[in-house]
């Protein structure tokens, strides 16, 4: 029994996953919830949100894009976040492969750049590390950080130090300095202290519509970086 629980550990996430930050809509037995999918590949996703998941329930993800329908999924596991009153919870699909071919998953790992045949690899960094200097202002308090990823509605970003008191869904704005200065509104989805004292924070973007245009820009900006 022991080497059945050891194998099914080992067969997890064999198709590629990425941090991102990603605002969905979710229902469970006819009610439905906010919540932001943190990590996401073909093979699953985790999910953050105010409510704790029943083990095998089904849950049904919606995209904020329009045109796409829901994505069936089925709770691995569930249990409340280290810091903040929120909880993570790990799914899998209930459809196959071939299913998602047509899903706002695929879709939305395209649009970061995946190439169809990478997003069957196993897990590995695929978008290039970027090091954009740039400023986060909390509670009007301005604090340099360095921006290391960005996509899927949202943002990475890293800090020399922590920021005290910084709270999970506080709002943020995240100034980019690229020859035309951007600044994008946002909020904290999540904080972590990493081994080197530095602090990285994922920040999901306010969807409204001058502020999405103005992450495109930021977007365009890098990928002209990334190939060149």
């Amino acid at each position: 029994m022991k080497d059945i629980k050891i194998a099914k550990v080992q067969e997890r996430r064999v198709t590629t996953r990425i941090d991102c930050c990603y605002p969905v809509d979710c229902e469970l037995e006819g009610a439905r919830f906010a919540g932001n999918v943190t990590n996401m590949g073909l093979g699953g996703m985790r999910l953050l949100s105010e409510r704790e998941l029943e083990r095998d329930a089904t849950v049904h993800i919606f995209s904020h894009e329009p045109g796409w329908g829901s994505l069936a999924a089925r709770v691995v596991w569930s249990r409340p976040r280290t810091e903040g009153d929120d909880f993570e919870t790990g799914l899998v699909y209930r459809d196959g492969l071939q299913e998602l071919d047509k899903s706002w998953v695929k879709a939305a790992l395209q649009h970061l750049g995946f190439e169809s045949s990478s997003l069957y690899e196993r897990r590995r960094t695929l978008r290039a590390a970027t090091s954009l200097q740039a400023q986060l202002a909390v509670a009007g308090r301005p604090y340099p950080c360095i921006m290391r990823d960005l996509g899927l509605g949202g943002a990475l970003v890293e800090t020399p130090s922590p920021i005290l008191g910084i709270q999970d869904r506080a709002a943020v704005t995240l100034e980019v300095n690229l020859p035309d200065k951007q600044i994008l509104f946002a909020h904290v989805v999540y904080s972590r202290l990493l081994p080197s004292g530095h602090q990285q924070h994922g920040l999901c973007f306010d969807p409204d519509r001058h502020n999405q245009a103005q992450a495109r820009l930021v977007e365009g900006y890098l990928e002209a970086l990334h190939s060149a």
